[in-house]
């Protein structure tokens, strides 16, 4: 005996039989079947299954100014930086999280004594021009980093250091003596020889490859669009399939570019970009906000050698006492900084909690200065006081606070100015646009007390900033500041690989210099960062510098498809 399912026209005879309240009830156990059915397999899948990045998508990106030079060793400008980060690859990049992971480097090894550092290459390492990638670039780069006709910022990173290419997949450095975060330069990106090689110094900083990049980062220029007068108005970005770790997810990325920090804003509110650099205004839920901590402080910075009332240091402790940094925070951050005292930010490992002083303390620093001499002798509201016995007239306490045109610096300047007149102190707040401040007031140390930001990078390296050897340019020691147990503690720590000895020397720095304050620290900025509510990946956290939030750019999606976890890749 056998058994067959009715036919249609059967089905169709079974219906039509049926009465009304009949085909309703069958309507109804069919739909509820149906329902249940297709419930039960969407829980199959999802149980079954995993949701993964997809391929896809645009993201737009917006930066203020216009970038000038899209290379590794001349980026100057914010543009210039976030530009070079995607379109240029180095022997190792930040991972996101305060730390630093291969890129174009497949492994490394350090000698026993840390002098030598020798990389194995990837395999199949190509340039956006489909010319192969071999360690010869990688010395062609680094030898222009120590050109000094190129003048490069990063010439004082590869001083001293010799390399040798054994073959096209293997480079090793030599260290004249040994250099704990020596690993950080070769976040350098390596410029291809074949497009470069050619070029005089000259040509270097003139080229047409400083708009028109060819590099081997995640993504490569696609098209370059100009106003009416010739200025680069967007880049269009496209993802490179030959990417050393694989294909980005977003297929395309557009960088704009805006005069001003405000029409930045503007354009992240009305939706013109997707992502800034900026806290936006807007509260639509298609936007988050990031905040990425940056090891970085803010502070002011004494040159004793042009205000000489400057070299009390009854004088430096009074002001540090009477700085509001809880205010500056609140009305200049928007609570998104930490405030500190030292110059090694808070967070790093070699900070220490037990050296802080932020305490705020207008009675304390007016008893300070009244004990040093600081009189109010002409009754003019301004203190003073005679810098040696023999002077006829008493010196004013009144000195200029040169700092960058930006809205969070030039509000932390109010402040502190508000703050030190209640002690009888005048302070005239000259404000610079970068280029200015950078040529003509830093350089030369043309400054009373300048308002300014230190990057500590990825590893705790305060040497530039505050050993002797640093007080001229091309140094970064802001306060011309000189002690020699200061010097031979910097020096020790960058040597050392022993997590306690380092230690042990930075104890040593921040002491002295909490002694010494020859600087008044305001706090450790956070990075802000708008983006899309649906982009994911994203994993930052912490990062050396704003530009390292595109060092796994590669890893950022916002489609996603599911895949049954048999087909996922363990």
């Amino acid at each position: 005996m056998s058994y067959s399912l009715p036919t249609r026209k059967e089905w169709e005879i079974i219906f039509d039989n049926l009465s009304k309240r009949e085909k309703i009830i069958f309507i109804s156990l069919f739909l509820c079947t149906w329902l249940v059915g297709t419930l039960i397999l969407i829980r199959i899948d999802r149980y079954h299954s995993t949701e993964l990045p997809a391929d896809g998508g645009t993201l737009t990106e917006g930066v203020t100014g216009v970038p000038r030079f899209i290379n590794p060793l001349l980026a100057l400008s914010d543009a210039d930086r976030d530009l070079t980060r995607i379109i240029y690859s180095g022997l190792m990049k930040a991972d996101g999280k305060g730390g630093l992971t291969p890129q174009l480097a497949d492994r490394y090894e350090v000698s026993d004594d840390g002098l030598v550092y020798t990389f194995h290459l990837r395999d199949n390492l190509f340039w956006h021009d489909n010319k192969r990638l071999t360690s010869e670039d990688i010395a062609f780069t680094i030898t222009q980093a120590k050109n000094p006709a190129i003048r490069s910022s990063r010439l004082a990173n590869w001083e001293g250091i010799t390399f040798e290419t054994p073959d096209e997949k293997t480079i090793i450095f030599h260290l004249k003596k040994p250099y704990a975060p020596f690993l950080e330069n070769t976040t350098l990106g390596i410029m291809p020889k074949h497009l470069w090689g050619t070029l005089t110094p000259e040509e270097f900083n003139l080229s047409n490859l400083n708009t028109h990049p060819i590099g081997s980062g995640s993504y490569e220029i696609e098209t370059v669009t100009k106003n009416s007068t010739g200025s680069i108005t967007s880049y269009a970005l496209s993802r490179f399939s030959n990417y050393t770790t694989g294909r980005a997810h977003i297929k395309n990325f557009i960088f704009k570019f805006y005069p001003t920090e405000k029409e930045l804003s503007d354009a992240l509110t009305t939706g013109d970009i997707d992502l800034a650099s900026v806290e936006t205004n807007t509260t639509s839920k298609s936007k988050s906000l990031l905040e990425i901590q940056l090891p970085r402080t803010v502070g002011i910075f004494f040159n004793q050698d042009n205000f000489a009332p400057l070299k009390d240091i009854a004088l430096r402790d009074a002001l540090s006492m009477a700085t509001d940094r809880n205010r500056i925070i609140r009305e200049a951050k928007n609570d998104h900084a930490r405030t500190t005292s030292l110059p090694i930010p808070p967070g790093m490992i070699d900070h220490d909690d037990s050296l802080e002083n932020i305490s705020f303390n207008i009675d304390a620093a007016r008893a300070t200065l009244s004990k040093a001499g600081y009189i109010d002798s002409n009754g003019n509201g301004i203190i003073d006081k005679k810098l040696k016995k023999n002077d006829k007239d008493p010196t004013d306490i009144r000195f200029t606070l040169a700092t960058l045109n930006t809205p969070e610096l030039i509000k932390t300047a109010e402040i502190v100015r508000a703050n030190w007149k209640e002690l009888g102190i005048e302070i005239n707040v000259q404000v610079y646009e970068q280029g200015d401040l950078e040529q003509n007031v830093i350089r030369p140390r043309n400054y009373d007390a300048l308002l300014f930001g230190q990057a500590v990078g990825y590893f705790p390296d305060p040497f530039a900033f505050w050993h002797t050897s640093q007080r001229t340019h091309p140094g970064l020691n802001l306060a011309l500041y000189a002690n020699t147990k200061v010097d031979k503690a910097l020096e020790d720590a960058r040597i050392t690989t022993d997590e306690e000895k380092r230690k042990d020397a930075y104890k040593i720095f921040l002491t002295e210099f909490t002694k010494d304050k020859p600087a008044v620290i305001l706090y450790s900025p956070s990075y802000l960062y708008t983006i899309p509510s649906n982009l994911k990946g994203t994993n930052l956290q912490n990062i050396p510098f704003p530009q390292e939030r595109f060092s796994s750019i590669e890893t950022w999606y916002t489609h996603t498809s599911r895949v049954w976890n048999i087909f996922v890749k363990q």
